[in-house]
């Protein structure tokens, strides 16, 4: 279970630089789309799965859906603005989407810890150095 999360924390960091690279203005727009496709496409071994995978599959489709797991090279001036759109808004589901993956393999991981040992018990040996048996005095 440790391992999924460190996965999805992970792909969580390189989809918010994903969308970090479409917003920042002192890039070109060509550069802009570059770093971001190539975020998104090495965040990805394979297409994710769940509430992940409607936006993982908008974003292939707003490209042109080319082969997974290839380098991907997408001219800024081909792409219409709704398709342009798309990759920007579903690149932000999709980051959303696996955070809030991350947030429930830490609850679960959480809940299955075992429970620390209360601040008000008394440990093993700790009492017999308070009060001395008896049989000290004697």
């Amino acid at each position: 279970m440790k391992d999924r999360l460190e996965l999805l924390e992970e792909q969580a960091e390189k989809l918010k630089n994903a969308v970090k690279a479409l917003t920042s203005f002192s890039r070109s727009p060509q550069e802009r789309l570059d770093t971001a496709l190539s975020y998104f496409v090495r965040t990805f071994r394979d297409p994710p799965e769940g509430e992940a995978s409607a936006p993982y599959g908008a974003v292939y489709a707003a490209i042109g859906s080319p082969p997974v797991g290839t380098t991907i090279h997408v001219r800024h001036d081909t792409l219409s603005a709704d398709d342009l759109d798309t990759v920007a808004t579903s690149l932000v589901e999709l980051c959303d989407a696996i955070g809030r993956q991350c947030m429930e393999v830490r609850q679960l991981l959480a809940a299955a810890e075992p429970a620390a040992p209360s601040d008000y018990a008394i440990a093993e040996g700790v009492l017999e150095s308070l009060v001395p048996s008896r049989s000290a005095d004697r």
